[in-house]
């Protein structure tokens, strides 16, 4: 009982981990999608000078 107990605080221990940093991680890479599009547009407007 006490082992199975464990195993259980394990997994619940390891998931929360798991989603808090992909919680945290999230604001980045949104960011940087935002700025690949940024990217993307600004060579797509004006190719000669567009940002790289």
């Amino acid at each position: 009982m006490l082992k199975k107990a464990q195993s259980f605080l394990d997994y619940a221990l390891l998931i929360a981990i798991v989603s808090i940093s992909l919680a945290t991680m999230s604001g980045y890479i949104i960011r940087s999608i935002n700025a690949r599009f940024y990217h993307i547009k600004a060579d797509l407007s004006d190719p000669m000078n567009g940002v790289r």
